[in-house]
């Protein structure tokens, strides 16, 4: 951590203070290798409530709302994999896009009034946006490159999407940032020998992103970067798969999708490192947290395709 971020730690208060100070703690105590112990995957913290119930459709990577509990996601309920939303009233869940290309990985607008998701409809798979409170609207374009961009989350602000990226090869995939209005991309990372840094989420202040990473030893891990570039801190050092990221919006734990226990769950460690713990037992992938950040929305496989899942945290 730079010296600059020192002095702006210092004049920052409340939870995105204390999520910063962890990260700066974790840094010191363990470099950019981890240091905590790999723990024992305890019972799940709650039972957890279905939401879909469609085993021979695939859902996947789910998102909360901003405000409310609506949930936007991906869903082939039509034989094409495009962009749903399941209100939070109990309303059927209705279609966001309609392309014969694939519409992926969507991430809400931080102030709700729109989503931006990956897309193959260019041609190769790019960064598009998606106005919510405009009658129909269409998908604008914000990456355009011949690199496949994909796995985007955008910055508390509202102005940057981070993402997935190939472009600059060879192999691999690196971190990117464009705005989100469409404009120059600016790289964040450089990945190893044909390693990948994927699935990126912003801290809630903006300043640090957590992402997945197999640049050390091949072994996936997840790691903390700040948001304008600067020295890695690798987050959970546990053995096996660990993915997915998503920050809690207090700041202080990061929750994601790992199968240190044996099968793949979902867990959570706060964002000193400590305190790795599993929160279902039953299965879980691709977590995503409400805005009160008492409860992850995540998927889970039926007999053939997952479904929706929801869990309630501590």
């Amino acid at each position: 951590m730079n010296l600059r971020n020192l002095r702006n730690l210092r004049n920052r208060s409340g939870s995105g203070a204390l999520a910063v100070m962890a990260v700066a703690a974790l840094a010191m105590a363990s470099g950019c290798g981890g240091g905590a112990s790999e723990p024992a995957a305890p019972p799940a913290e709650a039972l957890a409530k279905q939401l879909t119930a469609t085993d021979t459709i695939f859902e996947a990577n789910p998102a909360y709302a901003p405000f409310g509990d609506a949930i936007v996601y991906e869903s082939d309920a039509t034989g094409n994999r495009e962009i749903w939303l399941l209100p939070g009233n109990g309303s059927p869940a209705r279609r966001l896009t309609d392309h014969a290309a694939e519409d992926t990985a969507p991430c809400w607008l931080p102030d709700g009034s729109g989503i931006v998701f990956e897309s193959t409809r260019s041609g190769t798979k790019s960064i598009w946006r998606l106005a919510l409170d405009v009658e129909g609207a269409l998908p604008v374009q914000i990456t355009d490159d011949a690199g496949e961009d994909g796995s985007p989350d955008v910055s508390p602000d509202g102005l940057l999407v981070v993402y997935e990226s190939n472009r600059g090869g060879p192999g691999g995939a690196a971190l990117w940032l464009s705005p989100v209005g469409g404009g120059t991309p600016v790289r964040l990372t450089t990945s190893i020998d044909g390693s990948y840094d994927r699935t990126a989420d912003w801290s809630p202040d903006g300043q640090h992103i957590v992402f997945e990473s197999n640049r050390k030893d091949g072994a996936p891990a997840l790691y903390i970067v700040p948001a304008n570039g600067g020295n890695f801190v690798r987050l959970t050092p546990l053995s096996g798969y660990e993915g997915h990221p998503a920050w809690s919006p207090d700041g202080l734990r990061v929750a994601y999708e790992s199968d240190a226990g044996g099968t793949m769950e979902i867990w959570c460690v706060d964002v000193d490192g400590a305190n790795a713990r599993s929160l279902t037992n039953e299965g879980g992938h691709w977590p995503s947290w409400n805005r009160a950040g008492n409860r992850i929305v995540y998927c889970n496989w039926g007999s053939l395709a997952p479904n929706l899942w929801e869990i309630a945290v501590q």
